[in-house]
């Protein structure tokens, strides 16, 4: 079985790669491209293998360090200078629509899925977080106005590492290991962050120095580049998770300091080289997902999960945006392109998995619906990427 599987996602890698134009042009980006084949893969091998709780602890440290580098690539091509004048933007969606986000998708869970109150907030935790990857098609046009590319770029980096704490005292809140209590949230929450700022800013700094005395001293060989920066993003997610911080947010910071203080003329083949690495890692993740999802429509089949999933990509992301964007001085075609480049990728996909992991009776709910959600986001959000791109191409051209 394993054979015939590596065959199938060879073929399809190689495919993809002749034909990657036609296929985006086509509205199939590489997500969904591999996310069918895991489905295909998935329903064909479906007697042969089961995706069990225990698979997730291999699975889990894989994919947490693949959306590391992702997050690390994303924050060091973000233009900060761009930033620093439309960082209202970004602000708001993080400080005031990710909470509202939570709220109404918690409400949302308890009301049309019967799920308790803890519950249904750990499913609206799950879905909350964004991967501006699977609207790369839209954030690289440069026809796109540069503040709402960095604006998604900015609140995909940050909301997952502003999740994760949340998350974590939810679940040990359901699991009984601690008292439902704001101050412990708030102490939580503030440590992570803190540990995360001080780790990402102490091993940039080094980093940075180290790179540049082996430059200086023609130690540095660019053909080692694509190990370069998925060393760092990987060794400063570990160092930050070893000291209880929250490692996404550490490897996103990174990412912005390297962009603001390392600045050398091969910077962007370094960013590029290690961008493709990790590309790679995430569309055979992709693939993985692909298969375990397939099963779980097989095997389950809850009358208003997809109905809560397609609220999810759209309504419960929707509507705090908006509101959040209130004072915002943009149009409001800009304001509903923010609202609706929401798509939940990796960071859910790694939120679940902990779930999973946690084995507490009663979550498989959550799971397969968080599981549809992603799905739904991986086909919704990858269609309209283009579309949405070349209205904004059309409206520079007037």
């Amino acid at each position: 079985m394993a054979d015939y599987a590596l065959a199938c996602i060879g073929i399809a890698i190689f495919i993809y790669s002749i034909s990657v134009r036609q296929l985006n042009r086509a509205e199939l980006t590489g997500p969904i491209w591999f996310v069918s084949l895991g489905c295909i893969l998935g329903w064909w091998f479906a007697d042969a293998w089961h995706f069990q709780i225990q698979d997730s602890a291999l699975l889990l440290p894989i994919i947490e360090i693949t959306l590391a580098i992702v997050l690390f690539s994303d924050a060091a091509r973000t233009r900060l200078r761009v930033l620093f004048h439309s960082y209202q933007l970004p602000l708001l969606m993080l400080i005031v629509a990710l909470p509202l986000t939570m709220l109404f998708g918690t409400l949302l869970a308890h009301w049309l899925l019967a799920l308790p109150w803890l519950q249904a907030a750990l499913l609206a935790v799950i879905i909350s977080p964004t991967d501006a990857a699977l609207c790369k098609g839209f954030i690289t046009k440069k026809n796109v106005p540069a503040n709402l590319r960095e604006a998604i770029n900015i609140e995909s980096g940050l909301n997952d590492g502003l999740c994760i704490p949340v998350f974590v005292f939810l679940l040990a809140v359901v699991a009984g290991q601690i008292d439902a209590s704001w101050f412990e949230l708030l102490g939580l929450f503030g440590k992570e962050v803190g540990i995360a700022l001080w780790v990402s800013g102490l091993l940039t700094w080094l980093a940075i120095i180290a790179i540049s005395a082996a430059h200086k001293r023609h130690m540095f060989a660019l053909n080692s580049s694509p190990f370069l920066f998925i060393g760092i993003a990987i060794a400063i997610f570990s160092c930050t998770e070893l000291l209880n911080g929250s490692g996404f947010i550490a490897v996103f910071v990174s990412g912005l300091l390297f962009d603001r203080f390392y600045q050398h003329s091969f910077k962007e083949r370094l960013i590029e080289d290690g961008e493709h690495i990790a590309d790679f890692a995430t569309l055979l993740i992709w693939v993985l997902f692909g298969v375990v999802v397939s099963q779980i429509v097989l095997l389950n089949a809850h009358q208003f999960a997809w109905l809560y999933a397609l609220l999810a990509v759209s309504v419960i992301r929707i509507v705090p945006v908006l509101v959040s964007l209130l004072p915002a001085k943009v149009n409001i075609w800009s304001k509903l392109t923010l609202a609706w480049f929401g798509p939940k990728g990796l960071a859910s996909v790694v939120l679940t998995l902990m779930l999973l992991q946690a084995n507490i009776e009663g979550t498989e709910l959550i799971a397969e619906v968080a599981a549809y959600t992603i799905l739904l986001s991986v086909f919704l959000h990858g269609i309209s990427t283009r579309p949405i791109a070349l209205r904004f191409f059309q409206k520079s051209v007037k």
